[in-house]
């Protein structure tokens, strides 16, 4: 989209880098209260922080009052564009870290929740191999849905993702980790619960209030032999297994993770030999990894990790089978 934008002749100082952190961890917050937790700041003195900014820049950047928070268009063009602004940074305090023999830096991590369950994860064993070689850099570990994940990597607002194998996000790589089974459970409020199993019918399972996972198309088609129409929808896994023990509704939920409720006599599996979702987990990094030392690094490592601390990335073939 072209904007209008006067032409700006000034040199980026230290103090525009900090205005410009500033607006963006506005936007990303939605508005200036929510910000100001993030930021530490008083709402008055983010404002402040702002309108310099709008001043330096001479661009109104943003629409704030009764009516809400909404960037402006300029808004979104600079929020873009200071995406990519440090990106380059970071790629450069990392060009200049490697050069170090202990580097420095931050490396931001997004994760999808629930993960730490599974026994067959090796995210511990790569997080810990990392962190034990490079102990000055610091680990930002982010939990988001993995819609949120793929697209910060993409936008290299994150330099590390697992999440969800969503198809091929633009300007990515990925490295496949692990595969993990899903199963449709009720609680033991549901009508369900106490069921005998051979009057259970998917038919009948499809008549039944559904939850499902907000990002994973999957689960609304008719890949697990059923017809699920969702009522309810959760960004996290956290939300449709609170959504299930209310006795309310069906859903998805990762073996591993259920399996406590299970055990509880909490919750139960419902046709496990017939309705059945699998969720590849990958790792993804931005196709620019050659300019971040500290990305490669972190992928090499996690490449070895499955291959049994072998082979490093460029050989990497392993497609990990699904748990029991």
């Amino acid at each position: 989209m072209s904007v209008a934008i006067r032409i700006f002749t000034g040199q980026i100082s230290d103090v525009d880098l900090k205005l410009i952190r500033t607006f963006r961890a506005v936007a990303d917050s939605g508005g200036f209260s929510l910000a100001e937790v993030e930021l530490r700041m008083s709402k008055s003195a983010i404002s402040k922080q702002i309108s310099d900014l709008e001043t330096r820049l001479d661009v109104q950047l943003c629409h704030r009052g009764r009516s809400g928070f909404a960037l402006t268009v300029e808004g979104q063009v600079i929020y873009d564009a200071s995406t990519r602004l440090f990106g380059e940074i970071e790629g450069f305090r990392s060009q200049l870290n490697a050069l170090k023999r202990e580097p420095i830096g931050a490396l931001f991590i997004g994760c999808i929740d629930t993960l730490i369950t599974s026994q067959r994860t090796v995210i511990i064993d790569i997080l810990g191999r990392f962190s034990k070689a490079y102990p000055k850099v610091d680990l930002n570990i982010i939990v988001a849905s993995a819609a949120e994940i793929d697209q910060s990597v993409a936008n290299r607002r994150l330099q590390i993702g697992f999440s969800a194998e969503r198809g091929k996000v633009h300007g990515t790589k990925s490295l496949p980790m692990f595969s993990e089974a899903g199963y449709l459970y009720c609680s033991d409020r549901h009508p369900l619960f106490h069921v005998d199993d051979a009057e259970l019918t998917v038919d009948r399972l499809n008549a039944e209030r559904f939850a499902r996972h907000a990002y994973s198309e999957v689960e609304l088609h008719d890949e697990y032999n059923a017809h699920l129409s969702a009522s309810a929808t959760g960004q996290f896994t956290e939300g449709i297994a609170m959504l299930i023990l209310t006795g309310n509704f069906v859903g998805f939920l990762p073996h591993h993770y259920a399996q406590s409720w299970v055990d509880a006599g909490k919750m139960r599996r419902l046709l496990p030999a017939e309705i059945r979702k699998t969720t590849n987990i990958r790792l993804l990094y931005h196709e620019d990894t050659q300019f971040f030392p500290l990305v490669s690094a972190f992928v090499n490592l996690a490449s070895e990790a499955l291959n049994g601390g072998g082979e490093p990335l460029r050989s990497i073939g392993a497609k990990l089978s699904e748990p029991s």
